[in-house]
């Protein structure tokens, strides 16, 4: 075999999981637009405001792409809500004349409202309600015959690879969890022989099945969505400090460079934590390379966005349905690895 155990690592970002019917971030918007006229007109206003006063702040910037997108908004109204708490407060002369007509005497609690209908829709939103039209990433198994066990770092909240395999007892999915369902690191590293797991997956921005207890700060997986999931979302501040984040964060910085190959699939490089451990590890080792699934994308893109050298870019022109059913396979990863067949 041309790969070793970790020599091959997946990056899962929201593309992944869109032709599972899971919305994207764009997708995202486009359900809130269509709320706002309807069922959330009392949040319109707040709403324009938002969205004109972030693309008005990109035109400044001389920035001509679209970039408004659902975490975008959240971050915003996040930054909003603390106010007189927010570091900057004492910079600030006034708040937006009409961002104080549109919340009246509510004291931002409007804000907070919109937030929070936000937040519970993006886990309907993300809910998984047909199994099949995730089945695309049962090929995973197949992968596995083909390699060793592999680690899988996701950007997403959703369940499409912890639900395709729930009913296979003889494929196990690692996510961290314990039979008490509660967070155990050393599980990505201690394991009987006999029960070694198939795939890793860690999930870098949470999942909707997890919970926190806020007195103790323990966290659980459930059997399904919980009210208050605890996610990374909407905020500029990606890397937390907190287990389980840090420490999955810390794995994938450790397995970024022990690779020699790093398949990503789905993710649109906007965040730029994400980025600077890839740009890391491609600097690090100019002979490790990044396969990138995508319709449009191309190497001077990826060439730009991660400063490394061509010969480290391999683009794949499809969707990951088709990636992961169709060449998903070793022995065409190994051709990008001429010196490795020799």
């Amino acid at each position: 075999m041309a790969f070793k155990t970790d020599d091959i690592i997946f990056l899962l970002g929201a593309g992944a999981s869109k032709e599972a019917d899971i919305p994207i971030s764009t997708d995202m918007i486009d359900n809130v637009n269509d709320l706002i006229k309807d069922d959330w007109r009392q949040y319109a206003n707040l709403y324009y405001l938002v969205k004109s006063a972030i693309q008005y702040a990109d035109g400044i910037q001389g920035k001509k792409d679209d970039n408004f997108n659902i975490e975008r908004l959240f971050n915003v109204l996040n930054e909003l809500i603390k106010k007189e708490e927010h570091p900057l407060y004492p910079f600030i002369g006034s708040w937006n004349i009409r961002l104080n007509e549109i919340i009246g005497d509510q004291n931002f609690h409007k804000i907070k409202e919109f937030q929070e209908k936000i937040l519970a829709e993006l886990q309907i939103w993300i809910d998984l309600n047909e199994v099949r039209k995730a089945s695309y990433f049962k090929k995973l198994e197949n992968f596995r015959r083909e390699y060793t066990p592999f680690r899988i770092f996701t950007l997403n909240y959703d369940l499409c690879i912890e639900k395709v395999f729930q009913n296979k007892d003889e494929f196990i999915v690692q996510r961290g969890f314990n039979s008490e369902r509660k967070w155990d690191y050393k599980l990505f590293s201690e394991y009987e022989e006999s029960s070694e797991p198939d795939i890793y997956l860690y999930k870098l921005h949470g999942s909707i099945d997890w919970e926190r207890n806020e007195e103790t700060g323990e966290i659980k997986d459930s059997d399904g969505t919980v009210k208050k999931p605890n996610l990374i979302f909407g905020t500029s501040y990606k890397l937390q400090y907190v287990d389980p984040f840090l420490f999955l964060f810390s794995e994938f910085r450790y397995y970024l460079l022990r690779s020699k190959l790093i398949i990503v699939i789905g993710y649109g490089f906007g965040d730029e934590h994400i980025n600077g451990l890839l740009k890391q590890s491609l600097k690090q080792d100019k002979n490790r390379k990044i396969l990138y699934t995508s319709r449009s994308c191309d190497s001077d893109y990826l060439i730009e966005k991660l400063n490394c050298n061509r010969n480290q870019v391999i683009i794949e022109k499809c969707y990951a349905k088709e990636f992961l059913e169709k060449k998903l396979k070793i022995t065409e990863l190994a051709k990008h690895f001429p010196e490795m067949e020799e």
